[in-house]
């Protein structure tokens, strides 16, 4: 079971999990202070963090996800995604927009799994925009990959 709270300022614990998932402190330097930024606790502690920005009038992207290393495959990833999901609906977003590297093959399955879907394919991204090498799988990262998931909302009965 987790539980949320939002933050404004990160601890370097924080921080540091979030930079996991976005290695680049310039750009997250850049997004943290417009973004709602919440971290997920369980009953040992910060089980991870979530960075949601608005992309445009009815899309939320999450700018980073991440689960402490040594909770991962314990379903929180997929629980950080629920809770931004209701979090869009609850804030009046009809988009969820999530990116990922082209070799993230375990965060692109379970994205997909939660029913997001490839729009774009953003060619040398990470070779243009982070000044190290990232190689993850064996393989050096290049391009990102632009998933969405449209948010339906309930149907209200008719009256």
């Amino acid at each position: 079971m987790l539980t949320y709270e939002r933050v404004t300022e990160l601890t370097p614990e924080q921080l540091k999990l979030v930079l996991l998932a976005d290695p680049n402190q310039a750009l997250v330097d850049a997004y943290l202070p417009q973004s709602a930024i919440y971290a997920a606790s369980d009953a040992t502690g910060l089980a991870g963090m979530l960075v949601l920005k608005r992309f445009a009038p009815r899309v939320v992207e999450i700018m980073a996800i991440a689960v402490t290393p040594a909770k991962q495959r314990h379903g929180y990833g997929r629980a950080l995604l629920t809770f931004a999901y209701q979090w869009a609906i609850e804030h009046g977003y009809r988009t969820l927009r999530i990116a990922t590297g082209t070799t993230s093959l375990a965060q692109l399955y379970l994205y997909q799994q939660q029913g997001f879907r490839v729009i774009a394919v953003e060619p040398d991204y990470f070779t243009q925009n982070y000044p190290q090498t990232i190689v993850e799988n064996g393989v050096i990262l290049r391009d990102r990959l632009v998933l969405e998931r449209p948010i339906h909302l309930p149907e209200l009965p008719r009256k």
